[in-house]
């Protein structure tokens, strides 16, 4: 699993999915408290920031809550 550092704080990769599933992951973590950043393979670019991009994404979550996120995927499998 990848992992970096984001303003000084350990992030690990969730997924990788289209930018509207990401996108709803993203809303239900937030939702639970959990920061979550996209990543497109545009940084930097208009497509990130205005949200055209609808291809896959990348999701990270702050590695000290990346077990509750797992946790929170693992609740919306029927």
């Amino acid at each position: 699993m990848e992992r970096r550092l984001i303003a000084g704080t350990p992030y690990r990769k969730l997924l990788t999915a289209p930018r509207p599933v990401a996108e709803g992951v993203k809303a239900r973590l937030e939702a639970r408290g959990i920061p979550a950043l996209l990543e497109t393979p545009f940084a930097g670019l208009p497509e990130a920031a205005l949200g055209t991009y609808m291809g896959d994404v990348a999701l990270w979550v702050p590695e000290a809550l990346l077990g509750e996120a797992e946790a929170l995927l693992e609740e919306e499998i029927p």
